[in-house]
């Protein structure tokens, strides 16, 4: 599923992408993509019942259609939960926020390391013709063309494969998936198909097993997830099925158990978590019941909150991408007017918030990923009209510029993008009216996307976590068959 909604003393769970829907407009409800429901259609950037609109009146026709909130991101290796949400370092979507290792589109991303891309297709690796189709109508390689072949441009690079690994206990989608010091991965929370769910699991890269580890506090839906630097994980915000959350809890790998932190100053979700460099946490935006400017710190010395000033502008599912300089980038999302293109620093030695350029194409539900010469890479999203993006675009902070690079072939929202440790970056899935398998490698030096064989499943709303071993696992998300999907696969 794509979203959920809080209504005031009532809840509803919709199977939507980055949307959220009321059956009672005056309520506020969360802003939705082109994506609704059957039987709802998208106002405004609001869901209402066929034939009603924001005033109770006469509305447009319906879209239909399932989908997943991306990650955006999430932030960092923390996974996020929705664009998203994907995993990253530290804290995505979605994914499927916080940073992740990178990104998910979603959820209020953050900085990832992840998203991917690809190249430019079979030519590109010495095939005539490709091998396949996949899911949005783009040539792939298939396994047994592409994998092992050099992709040109990408430095010698080797082309991976997808391949199938063991399945989660649980379906779910716009979870939290993040990489512990001990080399397993912390899968918690997201929904199963109308329920936010309070169960986690770990991903052991030795057994390719899931296996059960503690219950959080709460059950969270497009929560933010980070690894802290003592090894514990952070989660924050989210969604419960009754309300927005400004509770927080930590999970601690030594004793596989969850226990509650200090609280926010403001619920939300769909925001970004970042950790910072003197390990503090950093967090931005979202929504909770009210689109979001407000930031704050959370230490893990106190395990307080408190507040830091407020963005430029009010961001729902925007990235925030951990710097070298040790500045936050925050870019893009959506305000109150529909996605923005607006950028802005945050600088943790003097709390201080401040412009830098703009995006060249407003956008929201993008993956943002920290490359290896200090830029950042910007892929897909949504639009102002809520249209799937294909575009990319590059921030370099040396002279705090935008430049657009190579496009996606396939554009989509809710995707991941991984940076592999070849210097690449691994997009995969998301979504484009349905959920998608295809992936695509992106080269920094050539500034181009290639094709490669996609995934085994469709998914969009799910996880991309960088492993210790150089893979990149792939979990959960929503399917083609609009279900919550159990499955994972590893890229390698």
């Amino acid at each position: 599923m794509r979203n959920l909604v809080a209504i005031v003393g009532v809840f509803v769970i919709a199977a939507i992408a980055a949307c959220g829907y009321d059956p009672h407009p005056e309520s506020g409800a969360l802003p939705c993509t082109s994506h609704c429901p059957n039987g709802y259609v998208c106002t405004n950037n609001f869901c209402y019942l066929t034939g009603t609109g924001p005033d109770g009146g006469p509305s447009a026709g319906t879209t239909g259609g399932a989908g997943a909130a991306g990650t955006g991101g999430m932030v960092g290796s923390d996974a996020a939960a929705g664009s998203g949400g994907t995993v990253r370092s530290d804290a995505a979507a979605g994914s499927g926020g916080t940073v992740r290792n990178d990104a998910a589109a979603g959820s209020g991303g953050t900085v990832g390391s992840d998203a991917a891309a690809t190249h430019d297709g079979a030519a590109d690796v010495g095939l005539d013709v490709p091998s396949s189709i996949d899911s949005d109508g783009d040539a792939s390689l298939a396994d047994s063309e592409a994998g092992g072949a050099d992709v040109l441009g990408t430095g010698g690079a080797t082309a991976g494969a997808f391949k199938a690994t063991g399945s989660m206990i649980t379906g779910r989608d716009n979870h939290t998936a993040t990489l512990l010091l001990n080399g397993k991965v912390l899968i918690a929370g997201g929904s199963n198909f109308d329920t936010p769910l309070a169960t986690a699991e770990l991903y052991d890269p030795a057994t390719a097993t899931f296996s059960g580890t503690g219950k959080m506090v709460a059950a969270r839906y497009a929560a933010t997830a980070t690894l802290l630097q003592d090894g514990r994980v952070l989660v924050t915000g989210g969604f419960s099925g009754e309300e927005y959350l400004a509770s927080a809890e930590l999970y601690d790998p030594a004793t596989a158990k969850f226990s509650a932190t200090g609280d926010m100053a403001a619920a939300r979700n769909f925001h970004t978590a970042t950790r910072l460099q003197n390990g503090k946490v950093f967090i931005a935006g979202g929504f909770g019941g009210n689109r979001l400017a407000s930031a704050e710190l959370y230490d893990p010395a106190t395990g307080k909150f408190t507040t830091a000033g407020s963005m430029k502008a009010v961001r729902v599912s925007q990235t925030a991408t951990l710097l070298t300089n040790g500045k936050v980038l925050i870019a893009g999302g959506m305000s109150t007017k529909g996605a923005v293109a607006s950028a802005e620093l945050y600088d943790p030695a003097n709390a201080t918030f401040t412009p830098t350029g703009s995006l060249k194409v407003a956008r929201y539900a993008q993956t943002a990923t920290l490359l290896p010469g200090g830029t950042v890479l910007m892929v897909g999203g949504d639009d102002p009209n809520d249209a799937q993006l294909a575009s990319a675009e590059i921030y370099d902070p040396t002279d705090a510029s935008f430049t657009a690079t190579g496009s996606i072939t396939g554009a989509r929202d809710s995707h991941t993008a991984t940076l592999l440790p070849s210097g690449v970056v691994l997009v995969a899935g998301g979504y484009n009216g349905s959920a998608l398998g295809s992936a695509r490698l992106y080269d920094p030096t050539s500034g181009t996307f290639t094709a490669i064989s996609g995934m085994i499943d469709e998914r969009e709303a799910h996880t991309a976590t960088l492993l210790t071993n150089g893979a990149v696992l792939m979990a959960g998300g929503f399917g083609m068959t609009n279900q919550d999907l159990a499955s994972a696969e590893l890229y390698q």
